[in-house]
């Protein structure tokens, strides 16, 4: 029903569609490989950019460029949060994630498409409007994300720069992090169902190493998504040194959860709560598909932690 909507109004939108196409194709082109080898015509110096995903926004922020156009965090209805502050300039909205709006897409007429790995019949309607590139597999380390972004959108000397500002934030923050380095840090994701854990290749796992902390030994599992959601009565699973505990929303099921849990003797008894070395962390930034803006957020969260100011020491 949803592809049969998108048809109709790719069809009514057609004669717009044309002279889109007949003003990107006079664009000044090059060829790049899009995450899949496969080689695609884009504008040598794309000015009209959509993204369709968090971390495509990310990175396009990073590289000093702001899209016209972009989908809605995950699990929100406005743009992602983590990324509010580093947006300068109005981004129109073109629907969700999942669920991208094509006919506001072709109104704002872009030169350049990035996006998620989506349906076929989703990329083949979105090349239809303007070329449409897949910039990341899922699980792959978010700087590889970062620097295919940058070839794509021509701006490899932009992201030398971030990449060095972000090198000098991992130091000063291992700074601030002192004597905790090599401790542990338990990522809980809760859900409506109840808690799970981010495994190793996670994304903010990625931050959590640079700054030289690690994972408990329980939320080693390989992967870059989470467990299956846990019973109260297996909890332990969850604990270390520190934790952070995210939800995708700041209300609903989940949240609801969380607060009924934090009641339980269960969650009460696992050291990091006894020892108030856990935190609330924002699940769309901290257990989702982030970039190179989201790692310094992380980072700054990681430091927040482990100097919380009520946190007891942790005993050898």
């Amino acid at each position: 029903m949803f592809l049969r909507k998108v048809a109709l109004s790719a069809l009514c939108l057609a004669a717009a569609f044309t002279a889109h196409s007949q003003t990107v194709s006079n664009e000044a082109m090059r060829s790049i490989h899009d995450v899949y080898g496969k080689m695609i015509e884009i504008p040598a110096a794309p000015k009209r950019v959509i993204t369709l995903s968090e971390i495509d926004l990310d990175s396009t922020l990073a590289l000093g460029l702001t899209p016209i156009g972009t989908v809605n965090g995950r699990g929100q209805q406005t743009l992602p949060r983590y990324l509010q502050s580093a947006i300068q300039q109005e981004i129109k909205i073109v629907g969700d994630l999942s669920r991208p709006n094509m006919e506001t897409i072709l109104e704002l007429e872009p030169d350049l498409i990035l996006t998620t790995p989506n349906r076929p019949e989703v990329l083949a309607l979105l090349n239809e409007i303007a070329p449409t590139v897949v910039t990341f597999k899922r699980g792959e380390p978010w700087k590889d994300t970062f620097n295919r972004t940058a070839d794509i959108l021509n701006r490899q000397k932009e992201a030398i720069a971030f990449m060095s500002r972000y090198q000098q934030a991992v130091q000063q923050s291992k700074a601030d992090i002192g004597d905790k380095a090599g401790q542990t840090i338990s990522i809980v994701r809760w859900n409506p169902k109840g808690p799970a854990y981010m495994f190793k290749d996670a994304f903010a796992s990625q931050v959590i190493a640079d700054l030289g902390m690690t994972r408990p030994a329980n939320q080693q599992d390989p992967g870059h998504t989470h467990s299956l959601s846990l019973s109260l009565e297996a909890l332990n699973v969850l604990d270390g040194d520190w934790m952070v505990i995210g939800t995708l929303s700041t209300s609903g099921d989940a949240v609801d959860a969380m607060k009924q849990a934090e009641s339980s003797p269960a969650f009460k008894q696992l050291s990091a709560i006894q020892t108030k070395r856990f935190e609330a962390v924002d699940g769309s930034l901290w257990t989702s598909v982030g970039g190179p803006l989201a790692a310094l957020s992380v980072m700054q969260d990681i430091v927040k932690l482990v100097n919380k100011p009520d946190a007891e020491p942790l005993t050898p």
